[in-house]
């Protein structure tokens, strides 16, 4: 689908085939509840199903929980943008990766662990994976939703973390400690560069062409900074505790700097912690081990250097701190389903 950035705010406000469905729904139960069973029985089931539309009466229980299969079809997509149906009926869910919805115009209701409000044009709110949340739009309103794969999004966020300030620490926490609404709410307002940037993501994500994925991945760490850099002030925190004796973004730091040849007890060291206590403050912070962690830093680098360099699957098992190829590959495929080398021809 090829989308004109000049046109972009005449397309996005349109109504596609779906939302004429959802509205039409709504309408109907709005007009006469009692007869409103009639009209859904009178409904194109097949139709229905083909398309994967949300129909309450029908479908008791709607996608609960959704998976990063559910949106990524590759190893090398890390984004997902599309416009919220309008009139879709509200269901609450949670999802394996990161989400990020900005209101284009109007306003929308976003549901987050129970606790509801209203966001309004300009509003910018990324939620965290296994969140329950919902968001409802029932008018002429505009809402992009960006999904992200929680790998991606981590390392965007790890370029960020290089200044030691308040807001780094802010974001360390939210994103990485479990605490019960700790999502991040921008309010961006008119800002035009920021719209501008939501509008050329979407542009260039449905426009498929060449490098397309890299430059997503590029457009979605130079986001972030604009962001922060225009909004930090701006900023609402739902985040309910903090531990102050824990510098987490120095410790994440470290361990993208020391990746190579880190250890726990050298990490431990390093931060004036005893083993056993370290190792339960990066699971309490993180909700993963130090060995998941470390793991999953070591897999982000080989998969850039993959998709980025000719280095042979061997050069790379080094450079990352494997020292056995073998087991470098075994890991590689339990995580991602497939070898490195077929990795690298998917990219």
């Amino acid at each position: 689908m090829k989308i004109n950035k000049k046109k972009f705010k005449e397309f996005i406000v349109s109504y596609d085939e779906d939302e004429e469905f959802y509205r039409r729904l709504f309408e109907a139960e709005q007009r006469s509840p009692q007869t409103f069973p009639s009209y859904v029985d009178s409904l194109d089931q097949e139709y229905i199903e083909r398309r994967q539309l949300y129909v309450p009466c029908l479908h008791p229980i709607w996608h609960p929980y959704i998976s990063e299969n559910a949106f990524f079809k590759s190893s090398s997509q890390n984004i997902y943008i599309n416009k919220h149906n309008r009139y879709t009926p509200e269901f609450i869910h949670e999802h394996e990766f990161y989400e990020c919805f900005y209101v284009y115009s109007g306003a929308c209701s976003n549901t987050i662990q129970g606790k509801k409000r209203v966001c309004k044009t300009g509003d910018l709110c990324i939620i965290p994976p296994k969140t329950r949340h919902s968001i409802a739009v029932f008018d002429d309103s505009v809402v992009i939703n960006i999904m992200i794969k929680t790998n991606a999004f981590h390392s965007t966020f790890f370029e960020l973390f290089a200044n030691n300030n308040a807001l780094s620490h802010f974001f360390a926490y939210t994103l990485y400690k479990k605490t019960e609404n700790n999502y991040l709410l921008f309010h961006t307002r008119s800002d035009e560069v920021i719209c501008n940037l939501i509008e050329d993501i979407y542009i260039e994500f449905y426009g498929h062409e060449k490098y397309s994925d890299p430059l997503l991945d590029s457009y979605l760490l130079t986001f972030w900074a604009i962001l922060l850099r225009r909004h930090e002030k701006h900023l609402e925190s739902f985040l309910n505790t903090t531990h102050k004796n824990l510098a987490l973004p120095d410790i994440l730091n470290y361990f993208q700097t020391h990746f190579m040849d880190i250890t726990l007890s050298s990490a431990a060291e390093y931060f004036g912690f005893s083993v056993p206590h370290f190792s339960k403050l990066v699971k309490e912070h993180t909700g993963q081990t130090f060995v998941k962690l470390i793991r999953n830093i070591r897999l982000e680098k080989a998969c850039r250097a993959l998709k980025t360099t000719n280095l042979s699957v061997s050069s790379i098992c080094e450079i990352i701190g494997y020292t056995n190829p073998e087991h470098f590959n075994r890991i590689f495929k339990e995580t991602f389903h497939m070898t490195p080398g077929e990795y690298r021809k998917n990219k």
